[in-house]
């Protein structure tokens, strides 16, 4: 049977630059973000481009895309928790049907970059309650703890990294699809306006390291934001998977 590998996020921690490295090996169908046209619409607040891309707008819809597509191509998906938390929560059979992994980085910055984007982000879009939700509810129902990568981590050694993640979804490493030419996928022009970075990149890379943390101190709501969703980082930042010894 063909794989399905999900790759659980939340908002600005460096999943969309991964997923640009499932799109260069060129053995996946990939998704970008398929539950957040659930989620969201025309209508709806968060900046956004051509939502009317022709992704199903329901959870089973999307589901049942994603397991079509599995019929006649391996599938990675790319998504946040928080798009379609209950949705999740509630069906153990789609999470154990797939390989699931779960990235996380630093929230300061995450929030920081989140706010540039879009001033009016509520609480939960801010990602991580969410995806300790369902990083828990797989360690339940699968009985072991899934893979978690940090996104600054990542950044820093991608090589590292993605072998690292490759070997443990026993794939071939292929080191060429971690360099490719600045392009916008097609996968990513509902959301174009966020990926811009992404899209002038050749690879992955790592942030200066003069990080202005200014704005999360200027607003307090913000500092609420990161002082609510820290502690979920703190927790599965315990469980990323470090360079074997």
């Amino acid at each position: 049977m063909n794989r399905m590998i999900a790759l659980w996020a939340h908002p600005r921690s460096r999943s969309t630059v991964l997923e640009r490295v499932f799109i260069e090996r060129g053995d996946f169908e990939v998704f970008h973000e398929p539950f957040a046209s659930m989620a969201f619409d025309e209508q709806s607040a968060i900046p956004h481009d051509d939502l009317d891309c022709g992704l199903p707008r329901s959870y089973e819809g999307v589901k049942s895309l994603l397991r079509t597509t599995r019929q006649d191509r391996n599938v990675f998906h790319k998504d946040m928790c928080y798009h379609c938390l209950d949705e999740l929560k509630a069906d153990a059979e789609f999470l154990l049907e797939q390989q699931n992994v779960f990235i996380i980085r630093e929230p300061a910055r995450t929030i920081v970059s989140h706010f540039a984007m879009f001033e009016q982000m509520p609480l939960h879009a801010i990602g991580h309650k969410a995806l300790y939700e369902v990083f828990c509810l797989v360690t339940k129902l699968s009985g072991k703890i899934p893979y978690v990568i940090n996104g600054d981590d990542l950044a820093r050694r991608p090589q590292e990294n993605v072998r690292r993640l490759c070997d443990h979804l026993q794939l071939e490493f292929l080191p060429q699809a971690l360099s490719w030419e600045p392009s916008c996928p097609p996968q990513w022009k509902a959301w174009r306006s966020w990926h811009k970075e992404a899209e002038r990149s050749s690879g992955i890379v790592a942030s200066a390291d003069d990080f202005d943390d200014r704005p999360l101190k200027a607003h307090p709501h913000l500092m609420a934001y990161y002082q609510a969703h820290r502690p979920f980082y703190e927790r599965m930042n315990q469980f990323v998977q470090q360079e074997h010894s």
